[in-house]
């Protein structure tokens, strides 16, 4: 026998003919070429025989009883058969008709009576062909189905691992509070499950508390574990390497504030040695004496803070400075001044004043300014919450696509302790 390369014999045939002699005819050239044969008289037994047996090509009659071969066909194809029947139609019908109608019903091949062995052995050979590509697919179909659920798998542990880092990134995020004389609130919408935005607020002593906001660049994992690092670098003691507090050396034991610009410079300087993926950040660090209302702040490369007084006026703080981990000499300064009771300093990312809309239009530091000035009057809470609202209408409820954040602080020696 002539076979195909990598074409199995032993194919089980289902000869299906109420002609005895049809069938013994088949049978013994089919099983000359070592396929394993079955027979059915009629349509109705070749569909009982389909339901048992591991057939996957049919020789059919196409005029029977019970059962002509194009109606077999169609309850091939209507059949939930576990992989694909080939079908060859053995007519005396050549009428164009007949074979549309044939072909609609579902079969593959024709081979008109009478018929020799020759050309039955090709329409064979190509039957084969097409069931051999056929297992190919359905294998290469499964080992895809296969990697589909790996890979699913794989992002949902992804997900239920990011969304675990989502819940401790939002634990070191400090709750709106009355601390020290101020009113501390903050807006946080991160654009991914993490975020890239970072801020808190630290007590240093009975008179002082310090306060950060950080944007590091990009947003996702990578940037959410190096926020998540400088918060810890940043809520640490000095013993733990914390650049906030400094050891006296002068005075064994005690501790010194170190000045904003200080803080800066350090991280700074730790971070020159970072690996080349590891992206740089902009920041703002301060220090409020929580009896005096005296701010110092420093600013690198972080979009430029607002005071906001209780009168309407409002400031712009700083001249940009430098990103930390860029420049391993950048200079950095610190900028003073002084909050009234009742006045506000807002801190914020540019995820606000660039939060495009549909239009690809940018919110804009001077909405962001508009929004701050008419609501100074407002109680802080529902500052923010409103700025929320606008920043969403702004995005028609579309994701941000960059993470929103910002903290805003309060002079309001009313609540002092």
């Amino acid at each position: 026998m002539n076979t195909l390369p990598g074409h199995a014999t032993g194919m089980k045939v289902l000869v299906v003919d109420d002609a005895l002699d049809i069938q013994l005819y088949l049978g013994e050239l089919l099983k000359k070429w070592s396929f394993d044969v079955v027979f059915a008289n009629d349509g109705l037994e070749a569909c009982e025989r389909l339901e048992t047996d591991n057939i996957q090509l049919v020789i059919s009659d196409w005029v029977m009883p019970h059962l002509t071969g194009v109606e077999l066909c169609r309850s091939i194809r209507n059949a939930p058969l576990p992989h694909y029947v080939y079908v060859i139609l053995l007519t005396s019908r050549n009428a164009d008709i007949d074979l549309v109608e044939g072909m609609e019903a579902g079969a593959d091949d024709f081979l008109t009576k009478p018929f020799n062995a020759d050309e039955l052995h090709a329409r064979i050979k190509a039957a084969q062909r097409v069931l051999h590509l056929e297992r190919v697919l359905e294998e290469r179909n499964r080992a895809l189905t296969h990697a589909n659920q790996q890979l699913q798998q794989s992002h949902d542990t992804i997900r239920l691992d990011l969304e675990a880092a989502a819940v401790m990134q939002r634990s070191m995020l400090p709750e709106s509070e009355h601390a020290q004389g101020l009113n501390m609130q903050s807006l946080f919408c991160p654009a991914a499950v993490v975020a890239g935005d970072i801020f808190s607020y630290l007590k240093l002593d009975d008179n002082h508390l310090g306060f950060y906001h950080i944007d590091v660049a990009g947003h996702g994992v990578r940037s959410a574990m190096l926020s998540f690092t400088l918060g810890k670098i940043l809520s640490a003691t000095a013993e733990e390497g914390s650049p906030v507090k400094q050891t006296d050396p002068n005075r064994p034991g005690s501790e010194y504030i170190t000045s904003p610009a200080a803080v800066v410079t350090e991280l700074n300087r730790r971070f020159q040695d970072k690996d080349e993926t590891t992206p740089y950040f902009t920041m703002i660090y301060g220090v409020v004496n929580t009896a005096t209302g005296h701010v110092r702040i420093c600013q690198a490369g972080h979009p430029n803070p607002f005071r906001v007084s209780r009168d309407g006026a409002i400031e712009s703080l700083g001249n940009g400075g430098f990103p930390v981990g860029l420049l391993p000499n950048a200079h950095y300064d610190d900028i003073d001044f002084t909050l009234n009771p009742g006045d506000r300093l807002f801190c914020y990312s540019d995820g606000i004043s660039e939060c495009m809309n549909a239009e690809n239009q940018p919110f804009s530091t001077g909405r962001l300014v508009s929004h701050l000035l008419h609501s100074c009057l407002r109680p802080l809470p529902e500052t923010l919450v409103t700025l929320r609202t606008c920043l969403q209408d702004w995005r028609h409820g579309e994701p941000f696509e960059d993470d929103v954040s910002l903290i805003a602080i309060e002079f309001d020696t009313a609540h002092a302790a």
